[in-house]
């Protein structure tokens, strides 16, 4: 690998890719609190139970993606080790596994 390659980008790039990280953790928050109104009725206390857990995901992404990218422009620090994407994946899968079981019990 090159040099200019391995270097850090500067410019608006890191900025844009915080606040990208923000906005789909903030996307995520948002979309369990809608699914967690709806299936609410159907799951009683498990979907407010499951949404605390969504809400935590998307939190530790929003922080992990804001920590990666505040660094300063000189900081090798930026390793990409897929925490934040991990968090932001067992947020979704757990948003769709609230609705597949709000379907189930609606079902039966």
């Amino acid at each position: 690998m090159s040099e200019l390659a391995r270097a850090t980008p500067f410019g608006a790039q890191p900025e844009r890719t915080a606040l990208a990280w923000q906005r789909t953790a903030l996307a995520s928050a948002g979309g369990a609190a809608i699914i967690a109104r709806h299936s609410g009725e159907t799951l009683g206390p498990a979907a407010l139970v499951i949404l605390l857990a969504t809400l935590a995901m998307a939190a530790t992404a929003f922080a992990l993606g804001r920590r990666r990218y505040a660094t300063a422009p000189v900081e090798p620090s930026r390793r990409r080790d897929g925490r934040a994407p991990f968090a932001l994946a067992l947020a979704v899968t757990a948003m769709a596994l609230t609705e597949l079981l709000a379907l189930a019990v609606t079902m039966s």
